[in-house]
């Protein structure tokens, strides 16, 4: 190869160098390289080695190269130019991407601040959220009726019929510096439930008591109170929402940040917890909620709280801690034997007995029903009422029902309504109730007629039989 082909191949070289590089950074790394004056000689041989400093970064190669070898050189640094042309090829392909990612990062990041300053700004609500609560509120708005049952409850503890002596029971344990945890016993409809809210309404009002004015009533069910033996979710004492649990807070989550939740006996804190058929709550629970009554306080855990974790917030650090306070007062009702309830529960309450209501009494309840349904009885209507049912609620829905019954026959008109005896009898047939005094005493002599009392529980019922002589 002739000297003007290996200029040329060399100014080649140089060039793209060049382009790769930038003419500054060139100048720069040949200066670093010692090449500086050999790339400004006008001698093919320090050109030629100048090039082979830059391209294989290396400052140690002295050797001038004769044309003959210089060929043979300029052939391997084309191929080591080649391969540096491709990285930076690919590398600027790769920075490109990154590029786009990262604008594409930075818009979406971008976004999100403002959709969150808009938040902040307007409220989590929208145009789609606020029409589901215009039409809640319009749901609201629509009442058919009072249900009978709401309509009926007595509003003050003089209004509780035939049970003055456990009224009084309950309200020296309640209304006291020191109230006690209570157990209810007694056959339903006769007013326990009742009688456990007013007697809280009547201990808040005397300041003996440690009852504030805004002190909670909770009220549930023990027959429908279910929860997780993993502590996955506990309504009654409290659960954690674990951060791969499916209701937890997403700011929680992202930061593994375990969720106590509170449960009804910490909204009972400072009043009652009132827990219906409390005979009916799974032992397990039961004995949950013992310890509860002992602490006054719910403990929470977690395997993934960190107490040295900075981006837990206080209250979750103050729950896991120190827990939650549930310092209340249980009421405890239910229709089973005191035998039939765990003795660790008795041992800590006081029981007090509500009576099953005489056939008077279920005549005074009907007849005040009929006050607060402005109509009229027939005479023994009430009375007919008390031969079918011992439950003052099952005789004031009796009563609804005939109520409903005379409406039909009057066409609609309810002015001076009179319930009748026909009209209670069709109600009870239709209900096919039973008479719970099928056979009466009397206070004639029969020759051969023996009469014998039976009792189950609450309830009690005459047999008769003749004898023959």
């Amino acid at each position: 190869m002739d000297t003007n082909s290996l200029e040329r191949q060399v100014t080649a070289l140089l060039s793209i160098l060049a382009e790769v590089h930038g003419a500054d950074q060139l100048t720069l790394k040949a200066g670093k390289l010692d090449s500086l004056e050999l790339l400004q000689s006008e001698e093919l041989a320090d050109r030629v080695l100048a090039l082979e400093r830059l391209v294989l970064e290396d400052p140690t190669i002295v050797e001038q190269r004769e044309p003959a070898e210089a060929a043979e050189v300029l052939s391997e640094l084309e191929d080591h130019v080649a391969d540096l042309l491709a990285r930076r090829r690919v590398e600027d392909e790769l920075e490109k991407k990154i590029t786009a990612k990262m604008q594409e990062r930075h818009r979406e990041y971008v976004e999100e601040i403002r959709q969150q300053v808009i938040r902040e700004e307007i409220g989590p609500d929208n145009a789609q959220t606020l029409k589901k609560y215009a039409e809640l509120e319009l749901l609201e708005q629509k009442n058919l009726a009072r249900s009978t049952a709401e309509l009926m409850r007595p509003q003050t503890l003089e209004e509780i019929v035939g049970q003055d002596s456990a009224i009084k029971s309950l309200l020296t344990k309640l209304s006291s510096p020191y109230p006690q945890h209570i157990l209810v016993y007694g056959p339903p409809g006769v007013g326990k439930t009742t009688v456990a809210r007013l007697s809280l309404q009547y201990a808040k009002e005397r300041d003996y008591t440690p009852f504030a004015a805004d002190a909670p009533f909770i009220e549930v069910d023990g027959t429908t109170l279910r929860w997780d033996p993993r502590e996955v979710t506990n309504p009654l004492l409290g659960s954690v929402h674990d951060p791969i649990y499916q209701g937890a807070k997403r700011e929680l989550a992202e930061g593994s940040v375990p969720e106590p939740k509170l449960g009804l006996v910490t909204d009972a804190h400072g009043g009652v917890l009132f827990i219906d058929e409390i005979g009916e709550l799974d032992l397990i629970l039961q004995n949950k909620l013992l310890k509860v009554l002992e602490d006054k306080r719910v403990l929470f855990e977690s395997s993934y709280y960190d107490p040295h974790d900075p981006q837990i917030p206080k209250y979750i650090h103050q729950l896991f801690t120190k827990g939650a306070p549930a310092d209340f007062i249980l009421i405890g009702a239910t229709t089973k034997d005191p035998s039939e309830i765990s003795p660790a529960f008795r041992s800590r309450c006081a029981e007090i007995f509500f009576n099953p209501l005489t056939p008077p009494d279920i005549v005074e309840i009907v007849e005040a029903a009929a006050e607060r349904l402005k109509i009229r009885l027939a005479e023994g209507v009430a009375a007919l009422v008390a031969e079918y049912t011992i439950e003052g609620r099952r005789a004031t829905r009796l009563l609804a029902d005939a109520y409903g019954v005379a409406l039909y026959g009057r066409k609609g008109e309810t002015r001076d309504i009179v319930v009748t005896k026909d009209h209670m009898q069709e109600v009870i047939q239709s209900a096919r109730l039973s008479s719970y005094t099928p056979t009466k005493a009397s206070s004639k002599k029969e020759v051969g007629r023996i009469l014998g009392l039976g009792v189950s529980g609450y309830l009690g019922s005459v047999g008769k039989a003749t004898a023959s002589i």
